[in-house]
Formats: C-alpha cells, sequence, structure tokens
C-alpha cells in the first residue's frame, strides 16, 4: 500500500475525528477495505468497528450503504456523522413513502454520503432496483452475525443482502460484528457469498478486564460491597423493567446515587439519564439490555449482571462496556441456581406452540384490519401490551411468536426509536402566502416554521413540537393538532413524533392453519438456544479454569494462557492463606478504623493482589467491615 494512502487515511482520521493514531487492527482494516478485498472484521465491543467502514467510505467518495438491524443504532451512527460534517441519512420504517424518495434522489445526486437501511428494507424488490440507481462504492454490514443461523440473534431479511451485490460490479463489502464463533464467520461468508475474504480478528482477550462469578441469594447486599469496593462509574443490569426501578430505589436508600433505564420510558428521558450518567451526575445506572448500544463512556468501572444472560455472546457484549479507557475494571454476574432454572424454563416460552403462534398472528393482522391477501410492505407502530390484552393473549408467549414468525418471513418487528416529528412544506411561496392571507389564524405557525427550519421546501426536516409552541406562544398540543389539521388541507406533510416498535407485513396475509413452521428449522433454532443456555449455566458454574479462557474458548479462540485476575485464578493463587498477611491486617486495623490509601502504604512489603484478596474474604467473612466513607474497621 503507496505510503500516501496511509497519510490520506491517517488525515481523514484526524479530520473527522480529531484521532493522532488508530486503533489495534483499525489501519490494517480500514487499508483492505480501500484495496477493494471482501472484508470481514471481528472486534470486541468498543474497539472501533464503525470507522473500519466510514473512513473508507470518505475515502471512496460516493454513497457507502450500511444495512443495520437496531434503528436507534442507526439514528446515533447518523447523528455522530451529521456532526462531524458528513452527510448521512437513515432509511426506516418510520418514514413514509415520500420522504424515501427524497432520500433517495438526494443521494443519486451525490448528496448522502452514508445510507443507512434496515435489512427488511432490502426485502423490497423495488427499492433494491432504486439502490442501483445510487453511487454505491461500498457496502457495510454492521452486526454482521445477524445474518447466520448460528447467531444469537437471526434476522432472516438479512439474508437478502447478497441480491444487492448483483447490482454492482465489483462493490467492496465489509462485514463487522463484535461477537461471533468459527460457525457464525463461516455461515456469513456463504451467506454473503463471499469469495476468499480476507478476516480481520482481534483477540477478544481484555487484559484489564477482572471477570468474577458469584452464586449468591442476597444479590443487593452483594452488589452494595461491591459499588463500595470497587468505586467508580457503573452499569447494573437486570431482566425486567420492573426489577431496574427497585434496584435503584435501594441502592439511593443506600446513599448511592443511581437511576434507571428501560425502554418502557419516553426517549426524551431516556437520552436525560444517559447524559447524566455519562457526566457522572450519578454513578450508576441499572438497566435491561436495551441500554448500553453505541454508548462511549471509557471510564465504566464495573458491570454487574444480576440474572443469567440468554447468551455468552449478550453477556461479553454487556461486561465489555466496562474498561474501555484500559484501566482495571470489573464484569461480575450475581446468579442464584433458581436463576439456572428460570432460564430453562424460558427455552419453552422462546418456543410457544403452533396453534399460540396462529393465533398471535391472527391478532396482529385482526388488530390492524389486514384483509386476507393484502397488506404486503404496510408497517405500523406497534404496541404489544395493548394488542396482547385486547385478545388475552400472554404478552411473552405472544412476543416470542412474533420471533418466530420473522423467522419464517411473514412479519418483522423493528426496535423502538425515537422518531422525532417532520415536516415538508408542500404549497410553494407564493402560494402559501395566499393561504396565510386567507386563513390569518394560521399565519404565524408558518412563517414561523419557515424561518425555523431551512430546507423546509425541498425536504422533510426534524421539528420540535415544543419549541414552536414556545415560538407562537401556544401549547405543544395546539402545535400538533394544526400541523394535523393543515396536512389534511395539503398544505404541508406532517409526520408525528413516535416512540414505538414498527410491524411490517413482508407478504399479504394469508389464512393462518396454512401457517407452518419449518420443523428441521425450528428444532435447528431451539437446539441453538438450548446450547448457548447450557454454555451460559457452565459458565456460571465452572470454578476450575481461568474465565477469559472459557469466554475466548467459546469464540474459538484457542488459548490455555490465564488472565491470572479471575475469581478463579484468584482463588488459584490464594488457595493457601497468609496467616502473616491476615495478621499484619488485624493488627493494623485493631489500631483503629483506617482508608484503603494508609493501609495500602502499610502493607507496602506484601503482594497487592494477595492481600487485598485477603482483606475482601476477612470482610465478606464478617471479621472486618467498610463504611460509607470507605473506612475499614473491626466489625462489632
Amino acid at each position: 500500500m503507496a505510503v500516501d494512502t496511509k497519510k490520506q487515511i491517517r488525515e481523514l482520521l484526524k479530520k473527522y475525528w480529531g484521532y493522532d493514531n488508530f486503533r489495534p487492527l483499525q489501519e490494517e482494516i480500514i487499508l483492505t477495505v480501500i484495496s477493494k478485498k471482501n472484508s470481514i472484521a471481528l472486534l470486541p465491543t468498543g474497539g472501533g468497528k464503525s470507522i473500519c467502514f466510514q473512513l473508507p467510505g470518505l475515502f471512496f467518495g460516493g454513497t457507502t450503504l450500511v444495512v443495520s438491524p437496531l434503528i436507534a443504532l442507526m439514528h446515533d451512527q447518523v447523528q455522530n456523522l451529521k456532526k462531524r460534517g458528513i452527510s448521512a441519512v437513515a432509511i426506516s420504517s418510520a418514514m413514509n413513502q415520500r420522504e424515501i424518495e427524497i432520500a433517495l434522489n438526494n443521494a443519486a445526486l451525490g448528496h448522502v454520503q452514508f445510507l443507512y437501511v434496515s435489512p427488511e428494507r432490502l426485502e423490497n424488490e423495488n427499492f433494491r432496483k432504486q439502490l442501483a440507481c445510487l453511487p454505491i462504492t461500498l457496502l457495510a454490514i454492521d452486526e454482521a452475525h445477524c445474518i447466520s443461523q448460528w447467531g444469537y440473534d437471526f434476522r432472516p431479511s438479512y439474508l437478502r443482502i447478497a441480491q444487492v451485490k448483483q447490482y454492482f460490479k465489483e462493490l467492496p463489502l465489509i462485514a463487522v460484528t463484535a461477537s461471533a464463533t468459527q460457525h457464525v464467520v463461516e455461515d456469513i461468508i456463504e451467506k454473503l457469498e463471499l469469495k476468499n475474504p480476507v478476516i480481520h480478528k482481534q483477540s477478544f482477550a481484555r487484559d484489564n478486564l477482572r471477570y468474577v462469578v458469584q452464586l449468591e441469594e442476597n444479590k443487593t447486599q452483594r452488589l452494595f460491597k461491591i459499588i463500595n469496593n470497587i468505586g467508580g462509574s457503573g452499569i447494573v443490569y437486570v431482566k425486567n423493567r420492573k426489577k431496574t426501578e427497585q434496584i435503584s430505589q435501594q441502592l439511593n436508600k443506600l446513599k448511592i446515587k443511581s437511576d434507571f433505564y428501560h425502554a418502557g420510558i419516553k426517549n426524551s428521558l431516556r437520552n436525560e439519564k444517559q447524559q447524566k450518567w455519562i457526566d457522572n451526575k450519578f454513578q450508576v445506572i441499572v438497566a435491561t439490555n436495551a441500554f448500553g448500544m453505541g454508548i462511549d463512556k471509557p471510564d465504566v468501572r464495573f458491570v454487574v449482571n444480576m440474572d443469567l444472560p440468554d447468551s455468552l455472546e449478550s453477556y461479553f457484549q454487556e461486561a465489555g462496556r466496562a474498561g474501555r479507557d484500559g484501566k482495571t475494571s470489573y464484569a461480575v454476574l450475581l446468579f442464584t441456581k433458581k436463576d439456572e432454572e428460570q432460564l430453562l424454563e424460558h427455552l419453552e416460552f422462546a418456543f410457544p406452540p403452533l396453534e399460540t403462534i396462529r393465533n398471535s398472528y391472527n391478532a396482529i393482522c385482526n388488530f390492524y384490519q389486514i384483509a386476507m391477501n393484502s397488506g404486503q410492505g404496510l408497517s405500523f407502530e406497534f404496541n404489544i401490551d395493548e394488542i396482547a390484552k385486547a385478545y388475552k393473549l400472554s404478552p411473552v408467549l405472544f412476543y416470542n411468536s412474533i420471533k418466530l414468525l420473522e423467522k419464517e418471513n411473514y412479519l418483522s418487528l423493528l426496535d423502538a426509536g425515537y422518531e422525532p416529528g417532520k415536516c415538508l412544506m408542500l404549497m410553494g411561496k407564493e402560494d402559501l402566502y395566499n393561504y396565510e392571507i386567507k386563513f390569518p389564524k394560521y399565519e404565524l405557525l408558518l412563517k414561523t416554521l419557515m424561518r425555523s427550519y431551512g430546507g423546509i421546501l425541498e425536504d422533510y426536516v426534524s421539528i420540535n413540537e415544543k419549541e414552536l409552541a414556545y415560538r407562537v406562544k401556544n401549547t405543544a398540543a395546539f402545535v400538533t393538532e394544526t400541523l394535523e389539521f393543515l396536512h389534511k388541507q395539503q398544505v404541508l406533510s406532517y409526520i408525528k413524533q413516535t416512540e414505538l416498535p414498527k410491524i411490517i407485513f413482508l407478504q399479504d396475509r394469508v389464512n393462518s392453519k396454512f401457517i407452518e413452521l419449518d420443523n428441521k428449522h425450528y428444532k435447528f433454532l431451539k437446539e441453538r438456544y438450548k446450547e448457548k443456555i447450557n454454555a451460559v449455566i457452565s459458565y456460571a458454574n465452572q470454578n476450575t479454569i481461568c474465565r477469559q479462557v472459557v469466554l475466548l474458548n467459546y469464540f474459538d479462540e484457542l488459548s490455555g494462557n490465564k488472565c491470572g485476575y479471575c475469581d478463579v485464578c484468584l482463588r488459584d493463587k490464594n488457595n493457601i492463606k497468609d496467616p502473616r498477611i491476615i495478621k499484619k491486617i488485624l493488627s493494623v486495623v485493631n489500631e483503629g478504623a483506617i482508608n484503603i490509601e494508609t493501609l495500602k502504604e502499610k502493607m507496602i512489603k506484601f503482594n497487592d493482589e494477595k492481600w487485598m484478596h485477603m482483606l475482601n474474604e476477612l470482610i465478606d467473612n464478617g471479621t472486618l467491615s467498610i463504611d460509607k466513607k470507605k473506612n475499614i474497621k473491626l466489625a462489632k
């Protein structure tokens, strides 16, 4: 590779991202893509995957087509690119046909550098043909594990990606993911029809991350000790929304500043909570797995999972959000034997019987009044609780029925993602002026829209109803109602803001009695799910092999090198208690309460890991205690 090419990509890195140097493996991946070789990049969470396709996209010019599975992730990346002065657009199910046409026209004119699409959009053959008219110079597949049935989040719509390639000659492709076993990598190569791709794999080993697993009945008490012992900013993951609030309240009562986060909270409030945590306004955020995707907070000192995860892939991603700054951090998993039972029981809920799936399909079609032999391509805001209640369905079985219908290509469920209100002026300036004279009560709002949002005559612009209300000295309800009226009058096109998921009908409605599941496929998916659950249970229960070695082996990175710091390694190191250390700690503490820094000075002649391990044991067995000010003293 020419020296000037390396110089160019470093200049782009500095210009748009402000960095002088690449992270490990980034430069090699980027140079491979620029040489127009197909690439698969396996980088752990926090490894900087997006730059690996964004920078080559800027180098090539034209439009980079990015296939991404999550609306929220697409919008995060689009906003981040725009902040850097890079033009980017996401086409999602929340957009109407006119919006999509405008976005594609702008891309055809060369005004869009990055075009993000959901894989479901590629189900539409006409849309795939429209892509052929665009100056696409690079195809990027984000979260590429979704293309594989061996992956933990298989999305059937990803299988359409290979069909996009046929419209472009020698189009370079890069597939990126943070968690993929060898089975998944092989599946990615096959499904994307890649010939001799260059596979870049960064070691999934995290030298600064300490993995700890504890069988613990009193999880809240243990959590309190973990937070006090480690300190700093942290994430606590739980399985359901109710528990996020309960645990956050318990921590606040214990004087640990925390807040909770889940997908059921309004987006504006979610963003506020997230930003306060990022700014260290509170120490701990208690969340469901809806939290964390796309968040770059380098100083997370601990991630605690209060429940067993569904797979080691998802656990690895969640744990990997700790210690991105390279400093020592902890990934702690707390579990009980009951958690194991619940995880195994969930297997049956995850694969409902065929009759339940058929009833769920009928409920969705009837709720949205989809006639027989119609509905293909239609999308609707989807409130799962509302439909489940209306048709007396179990929300868990209903949701899992939808996921199986999705895998059989009947419909698709897209994640919840905040979509701001959008507006496009349909009348020209002259017609608008005449309308304002005829209907003066709408003049102030229309003029404010024109003044506040440049480009509203040519394209949809995101608007803020509350801000508009302030400017016209009225209520947000008035603004919304007026915009809806003007929409009906065809003065403008208005799309209300939404935070609900979307359900998309991928084919016309069929009689539910004809819905059949591919039995072989059904058994395969169930078996894979069971294997993943068993891998999690095995990881939690085993205490003879280094935690990091187990995780690396799971991802086919064969390693016998122990990390030396996980709970298993430390147990091996400290199996033989050193009475001199215990005697020294007790004699120091016996003189009076002491903080950890002073104790460190007193213990300087002993191995840090060893004496701190014994200190924690003395705290755990009740010989010593630690107060809110982090002072260590003899327990009463």
